[in-house]
């Protein structure tokens, strides 16, 4: 087992996320059903992940919107960094372990 040179931060949703998404159908959305790890430059750590946040959480919130709803028009139109953090949890994890066989893998974007 190793560790590796990143911090790892999950978003967690919130009720208005939560009941955003609940509006495009009749299933019903569970918060576990739409938990987000990201992995982040190691030069943020548990005492300053949250300056990464600020300065992505557009992305971030846009990010977790079309994972939903790929139509931008559907979104809600205030997505400022008040409306994030009232949508959103974000939990730090300092110390992240990969349990993985392999070498770490990305996928072309």
């Amino acid at each position: 087992m190793k560790t590796i040179n990143r911090t790892a931060i999950t978003i967690i949703p919130k009720q208005p996320y939560i009941d955003w998404a609940d509006s495009f159908n009749d299933v019903k959305v569970y918060y576990k059903d739409v938990v987000t790890t990201i992995l982040i430059p190691d030069e943020y750590d548990e005492f300053n992940y949250e300056k990464f946040i600020k300065k992505t959480y557009k992305q971030i919130f846009e990010e977790q919107l079309e994972s939903w709803m790929a139509d931008p028009d559907a979104w809600p139109k205030k997505r400022d960094y008040k409306t994030f953090k009232k949508w959103f949890d974000v939990l730090c994890s300092d110390m992240t372990w990969d349990y993985g066989d392999g070498d770490i893998e990305h996928d072309e974007d």
